[in-house]
């Protein structure tokens, strides 16, 4: 490969060859520095040039081919400062100088085809995208990257890349496309055509560095496939985990499961147990209830009878009691109408009855007292013990009805009462005792009184018929009438 395309990495061919054999002249020298080379070749003035300690440093390095005399007065110096078995002087310039040559004539001969057209797509698609201004650019990558070396962003390698005198770097070329402004960078096309022309180039002019980068290319991807192993691998193992895991806890739950159904064959062992012995006593209920139900109907005729039974006791107290009541209201009617009179007329006698104040009780003939000192109707003796000048009559007048007569074919008492509605017959269901003890209505007739003859002599009292009558048939109908107010007396007093 020529000198100019290695773009600042090692040498290769003859100049790498070139630079093996100065190293080893210089371990033989015992290693020394390069200012040390250098201060012995300008202080020895039997050589034929004179080399800084720049210059020998790129000689012992091979990053440049020097000139032939240069070149000649390090190895004799490295000879000369050599410690141990020398060879001679001509026999090694020899060799030394034929690996010049070769590396010489590398440097001369033509680029290939392919290294110019990738020239060509870096002006085209990078370079004059910058701008085409090699120093701007220079400054540019040492700003953005600034520990990259001097020789590979310098203006004249910048240049040399740009006329196709070195290819640079995978890296490098990665720096140039990192300077494109937002918005304007390379689209994916252009880029991958960049990239096909600079491996061509590689492959065509540097057969090593293209092998290497595909080495790189290579490990990369197969380091990429590994690290998607690797994931796949963790994530395997992830869900192998959770899978131990689910089967841990489907273990578990089986383990439950299966205690809970053996539980459940005993509690269902259990229930069965229950219902049949439900179903037994339910059966014994069924029997029980059935032997009720026929006590029940047999209780029920029982109470019916006893309810019939019941009720014609009732009827017939009833009846019974309303007879009694009745005939002790004919009694009592009796006894009032037999003995009652009229309000203001005088008392009644049944026979004289004279008063002896000798006698036992003061009883004897009232004609034996002397006249009343007051002989006025006013002042009579309230009980008439007094001879008052007034004649009274000896019989009552008749009252006027004030009761129109039962119609005819009326059923009547014993005593001569009408029977305004029938005899009290069977009970309701549900009647109380009061409703069974209630008489019958009895139609209320005015005792007969014998006519009073007409009044001779004197003056008679005027009676209020009607007031009498009121007052009199008012107290006799109370008799059959419950009290009133706050004083009356209650029944079941």
């Amino acid at each position: 490969m020529p000198a100019q395309m290695r773009g600042g990495r090692g040498p290769d061919g003859a100049l790498l060859r070139l630079r093996d054999a100065m190293c080893a002249l210089r371990e033989a020298a015992g290693a020394p520095s390069y200012r040390k080379i250098s201060q012995a070749i300008n202080q020895d003035n039997s050589l034929p040039a004179t080399a800084s300690h720049t210059t020998v440093g790129e000689i012992l390095t091979g990053r440049s081919l020097t000139g032939s005399d240069t070149l000649h007065a390090v190895v004799l110096q490295l000879l000369r400062m050599s410690t141990g078995r020398k060879r001679p002087e001509g026999e090694v310039w020899s060799e030394i100088k034929a690996l010049w040559t070769q590396a010489d004539q590398e440097k001369r001969r033509p680029l290939p085809k392919s290294v110019q057209a990738f020239a060509s797509t870096v002006r085209d698609l990078v370079i004059d995208r910058l701008g085409s201004d090699l120093d701007a650019v220079s400054r540019a990558l040492r700003l953005r990257f600034p520990t990259a070396p001097a020789d590979t962003v310098s203006p004249a390698a910048l240049a040399a890349v740009a006329r196709g005198a070195r290819v640079p770097d995978r890296h490098q070329i990665d720096q140039l496309l990192a300077l494109m402004p937002d918005g304007r960078d390379l689209p994916p096309g252009d880029r991958q055509a960049l990239m096909c022309s600079y491996f061509a180039a590689l492959r065509d002019g540097d057969p090593a560095r293209y092998e290497e980068y595909l080495a790189e290319d290579e490990r990369a991807a197969r380091h990429a496939y590994t690290s998607s192993l690797e994931d796949e691998v963790r994530a395997l193992r992830r869900e192998l985990r959770e899978t131990g895991q689910q089967a841990a806890r489907g273990t578990a739950l089986a383990l439950r499961r299966k205690g809970d159904a053996e539980r459940l064959q005993v509690e269902l062992k259990r229930v069965r147990l229950h219902e049949s012995t439900a179903q037994r006593e339910a059966e014994r209920l069924r029997t029980d209830l059935h032997a009720n139900v026929d006590q029940l109907r047999r209780l029920q005729d029982h109470v019916t009878s006893l309810q019939s039974e019941l009720t014609t006791a009732r009827v017939e107290t009833s009846q019974a009691h309303a007879l009694a009541t009745l005939k002790e209201a004919e009694a009592t009617v009796a006894s009032a109408a037999g003995h009652l009179r009229p309000m203001g007329d005088p008392a009644a006698y049944d026979s004289t009855v004279t008063y002896d104040p000798d006698g036992y009780g003061g009883y004897g003939d009232f004609t034996g007292y002397a006249s009343s000192p007051v002989d006025s109707l006013e002042y009579a003796h309230p009980y008439g013990l007094g001879k008052p000048d007034v004649p009274w009559p000896n019989v009552w007048p008749s009252p006027p009805a004030t009761t129109p007569a039962p119609p005819q074919g009326t059923p009547r008492t014993a005593y001569g009462w009408a029977l305004l509605g029938p005899l009290p017959g069977p009970a309701a269901p549900g009647a109380t005792g009061r409703e069974l003890e209630k008489p019958p209505a009895v139609a209320r007739t005015e005792p007969s009184l014998p006519a009073v003859p007409p009044h001779s002599g004197g003056p008679v009292r005027e009676t209020d018929s009607s007031r009498s009558d009121k007052g009199l048939f008012g107290r006799l109908q109370s008799m059959f009438q419950p009290g009133h107010g706050r004083h009356a007396r209650r029944p079941h007093d």
